[in-house]
């Protein structure tokens, strides 16, 4: 194969994501507003959004949104002074937020770091879990390192523990009643996935798959909870 087509492979494969990087920012920009934005407190009736990762990025981003809303928030993630700053800024977003903080490393012993969540988060009323944190590296199958391992401890397995340890409760959660239905049970659930799990780039076979492995959880728990 030719240097050329060689080239002309890799520009199809950047295309490709990047058209769908795109359509992934802009059909819910679309669908936004068109939609009438959903009431999460409404629905949800308050509490607590707990959000893994949730000292940066998308999970920072969510934690003030849905202070903003009204929520109490948890974010769990390694850096202390940056849990510090970020709790800080969402009580400027909102002065009545109740902010808790766990510093915790996913990549660790899972057991030890869901038994540090659990024990801090005892009756405290979660609502909406949002499983963000990820750690991803770029190597090939036949040079790994720790680092291989440590993005599978950190995107599935810590929190495949947290999910079974906190979601029972989540889903018995009782905010009301009505004559139709009896108990009103709510809760939310997100997981952050990635295109990384619907393509599958050189060196990134391990963060692709625990990202898919996020994503098949999360579809299928839709069905299960309906």
């Amino acid at each position: 194969m030719s240097f050329a087509h060689i080239f002309a492979d890799i520009f199809v494969v950047f295309g490709v994501i990047f058209v769908l990087s795109l359509l992934g920012y802009l059909i819910p920009q679309f669908i936004i507003r068109i939609l009438k934005p959903l009431d999460l407190k409404k629905r949800y009736g308050g509490g607590f959004a707990f959000i893994t990762g949730g000292n940066s990025g998308m999970g920072e981003q969510f934690a003030k949104k849905v202070a903003k809303m009204g929520f109490d928030i948890i974010i769990l993630a390694e850096d202390e002074d940056r849990l510090n700053k970020v709790a800080k800024e969402i009580n400027d977003v909102n002065p009545q937020c109740r902010v808790i903080i766990i510093n915790a490393d996913l990549s660790g012993d899972p057991e030890t770091v869901t038994e540090q969540v659990v024990a801090k988060l005892q009756n405290v009323d979660i609502s909406i879990m949002f499983f963000n944190a990820g750690y991803g590296v770029v190597e090939l199958a036949a040079n790994p390192s720790e680092n291989t391992l440590r993005q599978f401890r950190t995107n599935i397995v810590a929190h495949q523990y947290l999910f079974q340890a906190l979601y029972p409760k989540l889903a018995s959660r009782i905010i009301g009643h009505n004559q139709q239905q009896g108990a009103i049970r709510r809760g939310g659930v997100l997981f952050t996935a990635s295109l990384a799990g619907f393509i599958y780039p050189p060196g990134s076979h391990v963060y692709g798959a625990t990202k898919e492995y996020l994503g098949h959880l999360g579809e299928c728990l839709a069905t299960e909870a309906e």
